[in-house]
């Protein structure tokens, strides 16, 4: 009976013990507070780890491109008209004079009796005259022709025994230079680069001349060999053609001071394409490079 009762009180114990935890245990979750951990996955989204979404961060990288690409779509709505810093013609035909310091210089093959002849250097000369525009397509596009005086140097080293009765092997090497002056008439075409820089536009003009000679005068007479050649005979005979054709290429700019005034400043290539010689057996074609300046209005 007496261990019957201490079974009985140690059973009771162990209930009671039990229960208070119970409460105990049950007391401490309701005052528990749940917090939220961050989300640590490798996934890649768009929210900062809340579930909320993560302000963007700034691309230095990116925003250079998208500067860029502003710039780019800038120069473009220029270039199609959207911005018009340099004013298209007001007038369909646009006039302007041209003076052009110019180096003239030639070519020289000789044969037979004219066997030996070389070209003799370069020189300094001018062209000048007045040229003419007729735009025929928007403002972009243009025929251009004019009227110059220009002057081609023409000049040759010339062996010592050219005209000589009696063939002498040590005679000394002579010399002959022209000036050929020319009524120039060009034919070509100019092409326009608009809205590229502020009041100012690129061209490109390409064609041809038409030389006709006005004159030509032997320079240091007394010394000029082919000129005292050609005097031999008591009539002087003229040493080159009456006209040739050249090739015109040059470029430069156009630059706007007002509404209707602009400065022209360029390079341009004249390139002789047929002989001027007169002599069966020399052959010479003359070459020009110059510097166009020019004012149109």
């Amino acid at each position: 009976m007496k261990k019957l009762g201490l079974y009985r009180c140690s059973g009771q114990m162990i209930a009671t013990v039990a229960l208070l935890l119970g409460l105990t245990c049950n007391a401490q979750g309701q005052g528990r507070v749940t917090v939220q951990e961050r989300n640590k996955s490798n996934q890649t989204t768009d929210d900062d780890g809340w579930g909320r979404p993560s302000p963007r961060k700034k691309n230095r990288q990116s925003d250079d491109r998208q500067r860029t690409r502003r710039a780019t779509d800038r120069v473009f709505e220029r270039i199609q008209g959207d911005e018009i810093d340099y004013a298209p013609p007001q007038k369909l035909i646009e006039m302007s004079f041209r003076v052009a310091p110019s180096v003239t210089f030639n070519t020289a093959e000789g044969f037979n009796s004219y066997a030996g002849f070389r070209r003799n250097g370069a020189a300094l000369r001018m062209s000048i005259g007045p040229s003419i525009d007729y735009f025929f397509f928007k403002d972009r596009y243009s025929f251009s022709s004019g009227l110059w005086y220009t002057i081609h140097r023409s000049g040759y080293q010339i062996p010592g025994q050219f005209g000589q009765p009696i063939w002498d092997p040590g005679a000394k090497l002579q010399q002959s230079s022209y000036n050929l002056q020319y009524l120039q008439l060009p034919a070509s075409i100019k092409m326009y680069a608009n809205n590229l820089f502020p009041n100012a536009r690129f061209y490109i003009q390409t064609g041809g001349l038409i030389n006709i000679k006005l004159a030509e005068k032997p320079l240091d007479p007394a010394h000029n060999a082919l000129f005292q050649y050609a005097e031999d005979g008591g009539n002087y005979s003229r040493q080159y053609s009456r006209a040739s054709l050249s090739l015109l290429l040059g470029t430069g700019i156009q630059y706007r001071l007002n509404q209707s005034q602009a400065l022209i400043m360029g390079v341009s290539y004249q390139r002789g394409l047929t002989d001027v010689a007169r002599a069966r057996d020399l052959v010479s074609k003359n070459h020009v490079i110059s510097l166009d300046l020019g004012l149109k209005f």
